[in-house]
């Protein structure tokens, strides 16, 4: 199977073990499409670096490489400790105290002074995610007196959760919006939102980019609150796409829970047409280990079969001892699933009316798969109507092609889409007579194959998406290339890429 026949994406976070130039571009020849960059850890300056080097790298390999940046949020840890990892034994208690003094071991520190309000005995706090438990005693003064329920050694800036509390606390921190200001200032694809709570904090969130000079940037909601599935729907329309982030979400809402909670949330996500990722802990394992366990194998399947668009790596790609190895990894999972064809076209033609981009991608999907198409062909300025193709599941091949070099990173996010940058066109021969090219001698299609092609005309007037034809390859002549020239995602073979 080719890379490029990959269809659900992969997300790698991007930290020490793969933030060198030769680190990033083994990450992007093992089948990184998006690089994650985790505002939670690293200066500007070292984020600057990875940026630059990503976008050098998806030029001069071919590969286009969207670049998400996940912001921080109001995240509450504790603080640090002077004299090491303090240790928390079972049944004791122990003092949680709001200062931004280091502890002297005798107790626990936090900066959040919201957490005194909203803590009432019998509060479960949770620290480290999840790893150990704490009880609320009693509140005085600036302290909260708790039992140690699950002990453990606390090490510094470790998470904090209080299950079911509703913090009084904004989502976007001013910490926050220094590094939304510097990420849109250079154009990164996607931003995602941390401890989305309702619809209006990514209304606001887009608010602030479409002030900037950056209006490309797409937005993310990570879905790891209680409260965001109350209002699950509203957020999910309000965004760009979600993310389920399940580290805190199990927190929140309670390990036996998560299952069909992510069920929920990427069901709802198809509906509405919005690419999902599912996150956390998938390749944990491979943290440590060159193999993934039978468990996360079978975990990355099923996210692959609920209809994720794409699946993330945290640790396992960031600090991990097998960065490159749990990327290829997930390739090979992703790739073994989407041999079953139970997973392609879900078209619904009950719906009595569709916007004319929805009939568009609607009408292309049905198109390929009455024709057995090898190929849908979208010609896009935008990525809008590839987007809405790609979730209709078709098993015909998505071909995006646009002279733009901003959509074609956006798209490496979007479901079963292979993105290829061509000339300016001011004619839909012109347009045409290039895709057949790039076709034939990627060997995507061969002479007599069927394509269903999207576009918008009149071509010279720039009309958006308007029109679908069906289009025979004809038996051109075309130069032969050696398969070392071919761009990185048309290469036969994951194995001889690596090399």
């Amino acid at each position: 199977m080719r890379l490029c026949d990959r269809r659900v994406k992969i997300v790698g976070t991007i930290g020490p073990a793969s933030a060198s130039a030769e680190g990033l571009e083994k990450a992007i020849r093992s089948g990184l499409n998006i690089a994650r960059l985790n505002f939670s850890h690293g200066a500007h300056e070292d984020h600057l670096q990875v940026l630059t080097s990503l976008r050098k790298l998806s030029k001069d390999l071919g590969a286009p490489v969207s670049i998400l940046q996940d912001l921080q949020g109001p995240k509450i840890r504790v603080g640090q400790f002077a004299n090491g990892p303090m240790e928390l034994k079972e049944n004791t208690e122990v003092e949680l105290r709001v200062t931004d003094e280091k502890s002297d071991g005798s107790f626990i520190p936090t900066s959040l002074k919201e957490v005194l309000s909203c803590v009432k005995p019998g509060q479960r706090i949770l620290l480290d995610d999840g790893l150990m438990e704490l009880v609320a005693l009693e509140v005085k003064g600036s302290s909260i007196f708790c039992r140690v329920r699950y002990g453990g050694m606390l090490k510094d800036r470790k998470g904090l959760n209080l299950p079911g509390a509703n913090l009084p606390i904004d989502p976007i921190t001013p910490k926050d919006l220094k590094d939304l200001q510097f990420g849109l200032s250079h154009k990164v694809d996607y931003v995602a939102l941390s401890f989305v709570r309702q619809a209006s904090d990514m209304e606001r969130l887009r608010e602030l980019v479409s002030q900037s000079q950056s209006s490309h940037t797409r937005l993310i909601a990570k879905i790891e609150m209680l409260e965001a599935l109350e209002d699950l729907d509203g957020i999910i329309q309000a965004s760009d796409g979600v993310m389920v982030a399940r580290g805190d979400l199990a927190i929140e809402a309670g390990q036996a829970q998560l299952p069909l909670i992510q069920k929920r949330i990427i069901e709802r996500a198809n509906y509405y047409r919005k690419p999902v990722i599912t996150a956390t802990q998938m390749l944990d394992s491979m943290i440590e280990n060159p193999r993934p366990t039978r468990a996360e194998i079978t975990d990355v399947a099923n996210a692959v079969i609920d209809g994720s668009d794409a699946l993330m790596l945290s640790a396992e790609s960031a600090s991990g001892k097998h960065p490159f190895l749990a990327i290829q990894t997930m390739h090979e999972i992703i790739s073994e699933v989407e041999r079953n064809s139970d997973i392609y076209y879900d078209i619904n033609l009950e719906q009595e009316y569709l916007e004319i981009p929805e009939a568009i991608a609607a009408s292309a999907c049905l198109t390929a798969m009455k024709i057995n198409a090898k190929a849908i062909v979208c010609f896009t300025t935008t990525g809008k109507t590839v987007s809405l193709i790609s979730s209709y599941r078709p098993k015909a091949s998505i071909i995006a092609l646009t002279h733009l070099i901003e959509p074609l990173n956006r798209l490496e996010l979007i479901w079963g889409t292979q993105t290829f940058r061509i000339q300016p066109y001011s004619t839909s021969e012109q347009a045409m007579s290039q895709a057949e090219e790039l076709l034939l001698k990627t060997k995507m299609v061969v002479p007599g194959d069927r394509v269903v092609v999207t576009l918008g005309s009149p071509v010279a007037q720039g009309s958006k998406t308007n029109s679908i034809r069906v289009y025979s390859v004809s038996r051109r002549n075309v130069e032969e290339v050696s398969e070392e020239e071919l761009p990185l995602r048309t290469r036969f073979s994951r194995d001889r890429a690596l090399s």
